[in-house]
């Protein structure tokens, strides 16, 4: 709000602030009458309870509360992906260090029937990526809007310390039991 020409001051934006009346900061709050003085419908409170402004739980707790679904889904999400990452590198570096001891040190010399369990773990472990991003990207917008808090800030945790347990597992497996 000031000006490049520095022979002309302009007021800061503390200055222009403290002009303002409160009416002015927020025009759009749902508690604010219109020019009418009849207060707007429910359609704009909805929308504003999404600001993260002062009055945004007020505004929340009323017949158009943010429902927490979002935060619920995104934190099962990000549950099944950790889980289901868990058991396939649990079950993949438990046999991938005996199959090479026992038939060879390259992935093409093992058994064509392990091959196609090891591919089949491998593709779970996609199928677990892709879940777990989906809940961290779910888990960052339903702590962003207030839709489940709680529940999408452990599934962003879960999320993303899932996949390095997992990969450490694989791995302290896979060379404990070689």
């Amino acid at each position: 709000m000031t000006s490049t020409n520095f022979a002309y001051p302009q007021p800061t934006d503390d200055e222009l602030a403290a002009q303002m009346s409160a009416d002015d900061h927020f025009p759009n709050h749902p508690n604010r009458s219109g020019p009418s003085g009849s207060v707007p419908d429910s359609a704009a409170a909805a929308s504003w309870a999404g600001t993260g402004a002062p009055d945004a739980g007020a505004a929340s707790s009323g017949p158009g509360a943010l429902s927490p679904r979002l935060g619920k889904a995104a934190l099962i999400l990000s549950i099944i992906a950790a889980g289901l990452s868990l058991i396939a590198s649990a079950i993949l570096g438990s046999t991938v260090g005996p199959m090479e001891a026992a038939s060879g040190y390259y992935f093409s010399d093992l058994p064509s029937w392990y091959t196609g369990i090891a591919v089949g773990l491998f593709s779970v472990q996609g199928l677990c990526a892709v879940l777990g991003l989906t809940g961290l990207v779910m888990g960052i917008v339903a702590t962003a809007t207030r839709r489940g808090r709680t529940q999408g800030i452990l599934a962003i945790a879960i999320a993303a310390f899932a996949p390095v347990i997992s990969f450490a597992l694989f791995v302290i497996l896979s060379f404990a039991l070689a």
